[in-house]
């Protein structure tokens, strides 16, 4: 066997091994997609319910990157979330049904009432207010009996948890978990917009004085940017009274009880009801 003979059938041996190998690949089988456990609902749970264990079981696992493209829980970290719908059993619990509580009712102390208002962009620092802002809410109109113009503090140091644009809030964030941790996030941000609608968080009592100023009054509203933008959620427990008729008939100031004078810029330093005599 010459050399031409030799070479010609280690080619040939070479190409039958490449061969094998090819035909070995075609019938392999190709790893499995690493998957996730998720987290079920086993029985209904109506809308703004806080979820506890029994509600929740750990469903069929799901190929990792279709749980995260949907925003799915991992099992242990649902609960104490709050349902932003009605659940159905065997729904996959998610980033968008299932949320922080303070991310469905914007705070997460059941005591405050949360109350949204109205005003232009010239009258919310240009529109630019965002959630976490400290405001504090003015009332201007014309007294019903004179028709003469007034300006009143209608209430101090309001803790803003929402702002939007007419009805569309200014967020294009996407809800999607951590699929490990299970922590809460959203993907995406705010976008520019100018905000009217200011929605805020107080005590029962001054949710009723803002909506009985700004309704049943008819006052208009002006909001500015509060000096000092740290805030105690504590304080909202000690709440200044309204203004009062003295003997005589006449209003008293409310100026003193929240160490403002009128005749200067005041530093609200407090929460509670405020308001100029009308």
């Amino acid at each position: 066997m010459n050399g031409r003979q030799l070479m010609l059938l280690g080619a040939l041996g070479l190409l039958g091994a490449g061969a094998v190998v090819l035909a070995q690949g075609l019938f392999d089988t190709p790893p499995a997609a690493a998957r996730m456990p998720v987290a079920v609902a086993i029985r209904p749970i109506r809308p703004y319910t806080i979820i506890s264990q029994d509600m929740v079981t750990a469903g069929d696992p799901l190929p990792v990157q279709d749980a995260v493209a949907r925003g799915a829980y991992p099992p242990h970290a649902v609960v104490g979330l709050m349902t932003t719908a009605q659940i159905a059993p065997g729904t996959v619990l998610t980033g968008v049904n299932a949320k922080p509580v303070e991310e469905v009712r914007f705070v997460t102390d059941p005591g405050l009432e949360v109350v949204t208002f109205a005003a232009g962009v010239d009258r919310t620092v240009g529109g630019q207010l965002r959630p976490g802002h400290i405001i504090n809410l003015y009332g201007y109109g014309r007294d019903r009996e004179t028709n003469a113009p007034f300006t009143t503090l209608i209430e101090p140091r309001l803790w803003v948890v929402k702002v939007s644009a007419g009805a569309s809030a200014l967020s294009n964030a996407t809800p999607r978990p951590d699929p490990v941790s299970g922590a809460y996030r959203v993907e995406g941000g705010d976008r520019e917009g100018q905000a009217t609608l200011i929605t805020v968080a107080v005590a029962p009592q001054q949710a009723f004085h803002i909506i009985d100023t700004l309704g049943a009054d008819g006052l208009s509203a002006w909001a500015t940017l509060a000096s000092n933008q740290t805030f105690d959620v504590a304080s909202l427990a000690t709440s200044v009274p309204r203004p009062t008729a003295a003997a005589g008939g006449a209003v008293t100031t409310p100026w003193p009880a929240i160490g403002m004078a009128p005749t200067a810029m005041p530093t609200l330093s407090i929460l509670g009801f405020g308001g100029t005599s009308r």
